[in-house]
């Protein structure tokens, strides 16, 4: 194989790659919706600041670990604050309040409103985000 066609099979492979992942930069804004279903916690470990498990796309093993998909955590205003890579989906630790948590399943970036409340962990599911609406 040419040298050119290894770069453009590398060029297209990446491509795929990426296209396969969803998105991979978080919506602008995720204010908090009223109308919207929300997710409460669990059950009290008696912690001031509370915990989020949230369950993402899996996207295969790599070198032996989980790989999952990304999740962006936005606050009640909708003000973007950071994002989770969500691998071994280990708890988050947040201050009390209310979130808006966005990731990608099929291409379409997906939101959950949460309640995180102290000493509790809010989980939440793949089946939340799938039957959840669309993030702007």
């Amino acid at each position: 194989m040419s040298s050119f066609a290894c770069r453009l099979f590398a060029i297209i492979a990446l491509a795929f790659l990426a296209a396969a992942s969803g998105c991979a930069s978080p919506p602008a804004h995720a204010a908090w919706n009223g109308d919207e279903k929300v997710i409460q916690p669990m059950a009290d470990d008696g912690t001031p600041s509370g915990s989020l498990v949230a369950e993402t796309v899996f996207l295969g093993t790599e070198n032996g670990n989980d790989r999952r998909h990304h999740f962006f955590l936005y606050d009640e205003k909708g003000t973007y604050l950071t994002h989770y890579p969500n691998n071994a989906m280990m708890p988050v630790t947040l201050p009390p309040g209310r979130y808006v948590v966005v990731t990608s399943i099929m291409y379409a970036n997906k939101r959950v409103q949460v309640v995180i409340k102290g000493g509790q962990t809010t989980t939440v599911r793949l089946t939340d985000f799938k039957s959840a609406p669309e993030a702007e």
